[in-house]
């Protein structure tokens, strides 16, 4: 193979290329608004501090702090704490000043006469100390962790970084310890019942990497947003899941070292470096993974007769084997280029090696009398490159904002995979195949949002944003010669598929705070162009669609710690290249699959009423939810007929479905000592179409989440998770490789499971040793009963869940944790 480590290959735009508006514009911007920004600095100071909770004096993150300008009622300014507790409010004209600081579930807190001249331009406040309610002063934890749970207009937001059941593992073990998500033993992840899930990276799609390659190390929180607004992309049917990576940007150099160690073969390392000498950051990271996993399917399939009876078809067992290597680098730089406009760039490559292995053994019963032995190896390596370029403009006016956002990801790789079928009686015949793919694809993305607050109440916020993403998937199928080795190629499955996407989309929001309530409305227009070719049978479609997404959010603020929202959003599934191609995928010869080019898009319209409550880092909320979902895409799985035991699957359009439920989460420290967490969550799911088998297409499931924290000694902590899911009525996993291991139309089984996990802290609170045990009843799996006109099937599948950890982390020079977008708020951040 020739490994592609050239950053821009001849099929690959340079980023030079791709990005000339994007750069001219931030050099405009730059050059128009030098002049202003040299002025205002001139008439301009700042005010500083640091606040902390009274009783305990920990930093207190996400606090406002709004400036008045003496004897008035106006607001001039804001921002709110960062995560040390620190804040800094600059472009203040020189004068005599009060300033509020306000947070949910504490008293209101004012500093009043505060001058900021030429001759005090900085002003720094020290420590702010704050008081928490007088009705919750008793039950104030002494903790320096942040609340576990916060809420907004339109997402939740979970604070992940302490979490002990997650160490060793990656972004995938980081999702199980979300309320109302579930991952399965494939790694498959639901929301709220739904696999239809947009999962982010700082607010980005990864093309780079699989969320199983991003260490739980690295992350710093993790956003749920179940009804996106118009300003985020559409697609996602049950909502986004955003992950927000680790980030650093305190002066000095300063840094943190992860390494991790597992049964069953399973290593991870990372290092975090940051750099920081006035207005420029540099940061870098570098982690590597080695993983490897074991286990077994068992599948049973009985065939339905014309006259209703059932016959046993076929039994097949299948042994599984991955190993997996991964190597990813970034490296970026923030530049405050002057107090107006800030610029950061970052680029990043991902190094892939996976080797897994299939021994599958079949049973045959219908035509009776013979077995199969049949084996699957296979090796992908891959090279993978994305590009960053983010620029932000402020102006004298707070919340007003001016952002640019350009982003190239690319990437390449071959595959290999060997395929023999062995039979018995051995005069059936034997058969080897050898298969060759390479699927080369690059996205490029560019973004423009413009925020302008008209008052201290409101603001109206306007975007655009373009994608477009090509890819061609070459796949070779070869006859192999038992005897000689000789590959002949097979036109039957060869096939070159070329696939174009372009979509083009502009939104506009408007939000509003009157007294208690806020209101936020959106609508996103778009224009989804797909252009696809099969150059082996020369058939070409096309697809231009149009759509409309809007959204609205509504809070009303009932007191200081009680809140209700209201909220609606229609979101898009679009099928991908996997299921629209409709050349055979032969992986698995007794199960093969192919696309649908025909397959349109699902729609969704989705509806949630809720109450959330914070006060003193105790926090819950319940969510009522409706979903509507029209042209739901199935994985639709048939027998070939007669005696011919294999099955195809292929995807189809539903007519409609719809699924509603509750979902009830808390956060509750019951003692300094204890934390408690937990989530309990309800769905009723029907699918309605004419072509279903004649069996019951709905049913209701639930799910239950706990995870309690114990600091059994001021240096010591231990953590346990419980997490059960009910059965549920599916329509089929629509992502993934073959059917055999995804199912169709059917049920799937209940699950549960309990990782615990314990932490120590060592060398003066710099570094911590970290041990955790997942599935320490080895209960979890994955149990599908699929059905169809003529069968059903039973299928079992088993991992490698039981898995030991042990991890060593290491911070120097106080290593904290910032997010890569973060931006200065005011009261206004409430309606993002």
């Amino acid at each position: 193979m020739n490994f592609p480590y050239t950053l821009f290959r001849s099929d690959c735009k340079p980023i030079f290329m791709v990005l000339p508006v994007t750069i001219l514009l931030i050099a405009a911007s730059i050059v128009f608004n030098s002049a202003e920004a040299a002025a205002s600095s001139v008439a301009s100071g700042e005010i500083k501090g640091r606040i902390v909770e009274s009783v305990s004096a920990q930093p207190l993150e996400y606090v406002n702090v709004v400036v008045y300008p003496k004897g008035s009622e106006q607001m001039l300014t804001g921002g709110i704490s960062d995560i040390d507790g620190t804040f800094r409010i600059d472009q203040i004209p020189f004068g005599e000043y009060d300033v509020h600081f306000t947070f949910i579930g504490f008293e209101k807190h004012v500093v009043e006469g505060i001058r900021v001249s030429r001759d005090s331009p900085e002003v720094d406040l020290g420590v702010v100390r704050i008081r928490p309610g007088s009705e919750m002063m008793d039950a104030v934890t002494v903790t320096a962790d942040r609340d576990m749970l916060l809420f907004s207009l339109d997402k939740t937001i979970f604070n992940v970084d302490r979490d002990m059941t997650a160490t060793g593992g990656s972004a995938l073990d980081i999702m199980e310890t979300i309320p109302s998500v579930a991952v399965d033993a494939e790694g498959r992840i639901n929301l709220r019942g739904s696999s239809n899930v947009t999962i982010l990276v700082d607010g980005r799609p990864s093309y780079l990497e699989s969320i199983d390659q991003i260490p739980a190390t690295m992350i710093d929180r993790v956003e749920v947003i179940t009804n996106p607004s118009a300003r985020h992309d559409p697609d996602g049917t049950s909502g986004i899941i955003n992950i927000v990576m680790k980030r650093q940007r305190q002066q000095g150099t300063n840094g943190m070292l992860s390494l991790n160690m597992g049964t069953g073969d399973k290593y991870n390392g990372s290092v975090h470096l940051n750099h920081r000498v006035d207005r420029l950051n540099l940061f870098g990271n570098y982690d590597f993974r080695i993983h490897g996993m074991e286990g077994y399917n068992i599948s049973d399939r009985n065939r339905i007769t014309l006259d209703g009876d059932t016959l046993r078809q076929l039994h097949q067992h299948e042994d599984f084997f991955r190993t997996g290597y991964f190597n990813n680098f970034r490296f970026g730089a923030d530049l405050a280029i002057n107090p107006y406009n800030t610029l950061m760039v970052s680029v990043a490559f991902n190094l892939r090696d996976t080797r897994p292995r299939n021994y599958s053994e079949v049973n045959l019963f219908l035509p009776a009398g013979y077995d199969l032995n049949t084996s699957m190896e296979r090796r992908f390596e891959g090279f993978g490159r994305e590009y960053v370029m983010f620029y932000k403009r402020t102006f004298d006016k707070p919340g007003r904002e001016l952002m640019l956002d350009a982003f190239v990801a690319a990437s390449s790789g071959d595959t290999s995979r060997d395929i023999s079928v062995e039979a018995s009686p051995a005069d059936i015949g034997n058969e080897r195949y050898h298969l060759q793919a390479s699927a080369p694809g690059m996205v490029i993305s560019l973004q423009a949002d413009y925020v302008h607050p008209f008052n201290e109440r409101g603001r109206f916020e306007v975007g655009l944003k373009s994608i477009s993403r090509d890819l061609d998937d070459d796949f070779k199928f070869f006859d192999v010669d038992i005897e000689s080795g000789l590959q002949t190629i097979n036109e039957d499955y060869t096939n070159f598929f070329v696939y174009n996407e372009a979509i083009h989309s502009i939104y506009g929001m408007m939000g509003y705070a009157v007294g208690a309530l806020q209101f936020q409305a959106g609508l996103r227009a778009e224009l989804h162009n797909v252009d696809a070719l099969q150059k082996t049978t020369d058939d070409a479609f096309d697809r231009s669609l149009f759509n409309l997404f809007p959204s609205i959010h509504a809070r009303y603020m009932a007191s200081e710690v009680n809140s209700w929202f209201l909220s609606y959003g229609k979101r898009v599934n679009r099928p991908g290249v996997a299921l629209l191609n409709p050349f055979v995928n032969y992986s698995d010869p007794m199960n093969i699959s192919f696309g649908n080019p025909e397959l349109q898009p699902e729609y969704i319209h989705s509806y949630e009423l809720g109450y959330q409550r914070s006060q003193n880092r105790k926090s819950m909320g319940a969510t009522l939810f409706y979903r509507q979902t029209d042209d739901i895409i199935s994985r639709e799985m048939t027998l070939f007929g007669g005696d011919n035991p294999q099955t195809h699957t292929t995807f189809n359009n539903l007519q409609s479905g719809i699924s509603y439920g509750l979902e009830a989460v808390a956060n509750y420290p019951l003692a300094s000592w204890w934390r408690f967490s937990g989530s309990a969550s309800y769905f009723f799911v029907q699918l309605k179409d004419d072509r279903l088998p004649d069996w019951d297409h709905s049913g209701d499931s639930w799910m239950l989440q706990a995870s309690s924290t114990w600091t059994v000694w001021k240096k010591l902590e231990l953590q346990s998770r419980f997490h059960y899911r009910s059965a549920e009525v599916t329509a089929g996993r629509i992502t993934g490789g073959g059917c055999q291991q995804h199912g169709g139309q059917g049920i799937q089984d209940a699950m549960y499971y309990l990782d615990l996990g314990l932490r120590a802290n060592v060398l003066n609170g710099n570094g911590s040793i970290s041990l955790r045990l997942n599935d320490v009843f080895k209960s979890r799996g994955f149990d599908m009963f699929t059905y169809g006109e003529s069968f059903t099937s039973d299928l079992s599948r088993r991992t490698q869940s039981r898995v030991l950890f042990l991890g060593f982390t290491y911070r120097f020079n106080e290593y904290r944790q910032r997010s890569e977008r973060d931006r200065e708020g005011s009261l206004l951040d409430e309606l993002d």
